[in-house]
Parts: structure tokens; C-alpha cells; sequence
């Protein structure tokens, strides 16, 4: 992600290690971070505020990390072009395959 100019952290790494979503989701929320993840099912319900930095949700199960990261740099790249910082506020990406991704808003449509 730094090669895209996008910073990025993972959860061991700010000691997140066997957190729960909502204390991940928490820390994200208080940094103003975009949270992505393979686990839509818990993470949705988390999105119940009025203001949130985004979502990005990985539908397929069982890929490799490479396969992750082609489905993820296809994302970011989308992101970049927008040209817009807040572009992500309020919004959940869903990235249903290697070459195709939704764009919604949340918590409207929750």
C-alpha cells in the first residue's frame, strides 16, 4: 500500500493481536482509518454511527494474500482517482471478485 502512497497498519502491529471487532473497529473509528476486512458479518452492524471512515469488505473466501492484495490494489487505485479525502466517509466497498467491486453508502442503506 505504501508503494500506492496509502498508509496502512495491520491489527498485530498497533498490538491488536486477538481483539475483539468492535475494540478493532473502535481503534479504527478514534484513528479515522478504513477498516478492511474478510469478515463483513460482524464488522456491518459496527457501522451504526452517524460519521465512520469506511469499509472495505473482501467477499471471497480462501484467497492467497497475493490474490488479496490484486483485489485490494484494484480498490485503492479506484480510490486515488477520486481525488476526493472524504470520498470513503460513510461508504462501504465490497470487492466481489478480481476485477469487480460496489461502492454504497452506510448507514443509509442499513
Amino acid at each position: 500500500m505504501a508503494t500506492l502512497g496509502c498508509y496502512a497498519v495491520a491489527v498485530p502491529h498497533v498490538g491488536l493481536s486477538g481483539a475483539s471487532d468492535p475494540a478493532i473497529w473502535r481503534y479504527a473509528y478514534e484513528k479515522d482509518l478504513i477498516v478492511v476486512t474478510t469478515n463483513a458479518k460482524d464488522f456491518l452492524p459496527l457501522l451504526d454511527v452517524e460519521v465512520h471512515p469506511g469499509l472495505i469488505v473482501l467477499r471471497e473466501s480462501g484467497l492467497s494474500r497475493q490474490e488479496q492484495w490484486v483485489r485490494i490494489e484494484l480498490v485503492l487505485r479506484h480510490l486515488l482517482e477520486q481525488d476526493d479525502r472524504n470520498f470513503m466517509l460513510n461508504k462501504i466497498i465490497e470487492i466481489e471478485g478480481a476485477t469487480r467491486f460496489s461502492v454504497r453508502e452506510i448507514p443509509k442503506l442499513l
